[in-house]
Formats: structure tokens, sequence, C-alpha cells
């Protein structure tokens, strides 16, 4: 009898770790993909801010402007930006413009390293943050700015330009977006030739076009 109890003991025993070890396992999991959310997070929001602030510097077609001003990047010029029509499919919705299979946006840019940062020492992003920006023409003709942007987690894969395999991607990928107004940048108002931003609506994307 004595024994028996012993064995029964020993089962629960025995399943109740189990059941403790499988709970510690997941909440790690959990809380290493919170980590990898949040570094994703931090870098798509590096890349749509720096995106967001090279627009706002002028790209020399701007008449009047004094000498000396720095430049946005020219990836990004005015006249090189996807212009998309009212209701039409937008150049970020296309995912040839962020893999390169069937062409590659012409105002696309890649931030390096030094410009993304390290989320955390020792630990580089596993592929660089990325914007992609946009004319829009809304419905009353107005013309905005659509600005995309995704960052990746350190456990992200480096990718070689083809679309990766969802089943089999690891870490995070997140994008943003924000669709921004500018103004008219004038030599009396604005002396260092940087345009004003008058309205500025910012999203998380939840369905990407790629993984």
């Amino acid at each position: 009898m004595t024994l028996l109890v012993v064995m029964v003991l020993l089962v629960i025993l025995g399943v109740s770790s189990g059941a403790v070890l499988r709970d510690a396992v997941s909440a790690e999991r959990f809380a290493n993909n919170l980590r990898q959310q949040q570094w994703a997070h931090q870098q798509a929001e590096l890349a749509l801010r720096h995106c967001e602030s090279e627009l706002r510097k002028p790209d020399g077609s701007e008449p009047g402007l004094p000498p000396g001003l720095v430049l946005r990047d020219p990836v990004l010029a005015e006249s090189r930006l996807a212009r998309t029509e009212w209701e039409a499919l937008p150049a970020w919705r296309q995912s040839a413009n962020w893999t390169g299979i069937a062409g590659l946006s012409m105002a696309r840019v890649t931030l390096s390293h030094d410009q993304a940062g390290v989320p955390v020492e020792g630990l580089q992003p596993g592929r660089p943050p990325e914007c992609l920006v946009e004319l829009q023409v809304l419905a009353d003709g107005a013309r905005v700015h659509v600005i995309t942007a995704r960052g990746f987690s350190p456990a992200y894969p480096v990718s070689s330009g083809v679309v990766p395999n969802a089943a089999s991607v690891g870490g995070a990928v997140v994008w943003v977006q924000s669709i921004v107004l500018l103004g008219t940048a004038t030599s009396a108002a604005h002396a260092d030739g940087q345009r004003p931003m008058l309205d500025r609506l910012w999203r998380r994307i939840l369905l990407p076009p790629v993984p």
C-alpha cells in the first residue's frame, strides 16, 4: 500500500513538474517574440522618420532657395516619386516594389546599419530597415506623400531579394505607414528650405504585401 501511494505521488509530481516547465518555456517564447516585435517596430519607425525628414528638405528644384542648403536624398526627388491616382492600386501594395523580382521602385530607400543603429549591443537587425515613398492624389485633387516603412528584428533572415517562405521566416517584421501633407517652403518663412508638415496620419499595416 505504501509503495502504491509513493508511486502515485511520484506520477503527480512528474506531471506537475512537466506542466511548470511547459509554462516556463511558453513564457520565454512569448517574451522573446515580444522583444523581436519591439526591435522590428523601432527599426520601422527609424526608416519612417528618416524618409519624412528627407521629404521636408528641398530637392533642388524649388526656385529662390538660398545656396548651401542640405538637399534631400536624390532617390526621393519629387520627379522620381510614383504617382498614384485616387482609388488606384498604391505602389506600396505591389510586392514587386519590395522584392525587386518584377521591378523596383525608384523611391525606395534602405538605411545603412549606421543610420539604423543597433537595438541591442552586439545584435544587428537581420536586414536594414527601408521605406518607400509615393505621391497619392486624393479625391479633391490634393496630393499627399505616402511613406511606407518596414523594420526587421535581429532574428529575421537576410533575404537575397526573393520572397521568403512565410512558414520558414523567423524573427519579426513590422510595417508602418504615414500620410503627410507638406506645405511649400519659402525663403522668407523657412530660411533652411524645410517644408512645413501641415498634417500627418500614422498607422500600422497588419496585412503587408510580402511577409
